[in-house]
């Protein structure tokens, strides 16, 4: 009996440290995702779509990716509703930043920031 106690205790313990271990390491693994999430999300280096403008109506302008294509063939294409849109003209090359975007196509977004590219 004695020996079949110090067995199941033995076992417990190890089972307890396998677990204690795991989940150290699931934390360190969900932290460390949580801080690269945040710094992503605080630095917004990258822009939602850089392209060309290629149309403009009614306060909004729909800007063409020159680097993104959809499976199709088609470019990736969003309009921007903005309330700076008189610095703006069709065929000017910009790269704008977004928070959310409307899945439709064109995506449809407010833009957060808009800047003109040289050619």
């Amino acid at each position: 009996m004695e020996v079949k106690l110090n067995a199941k205790v033995f076992i417990n313990r190890n089972l307890f440290s396998i677990l204690v271990a795991c989940n150290n390491e699931n934390e360190k693994f969900n932290n460390s995702k949580e801080n690269t999430e945040n710094i992503k999300l605080e630095n917004d280096v990258l822009p939602s779509i850089t392209g060309e403008i290629v149309n403009i109506e009614n306060g909004r302008f729909l800007v063409e990716s020159t680097t993104k294509k959809l499976p199709d063939g088609s470019p990736d294409a969003i309009w921007f509703s903005t309330d700076d849109i008189k610095s703006l003209k069709v065929g000017q090359n910009v790269s704008v930043w977004t928070s959310a975007i409307d899945t439709s196509y064109p995506g449809q977004a407010s833009a957060d920031k808009v800047e003109i590219n040289e050619k």
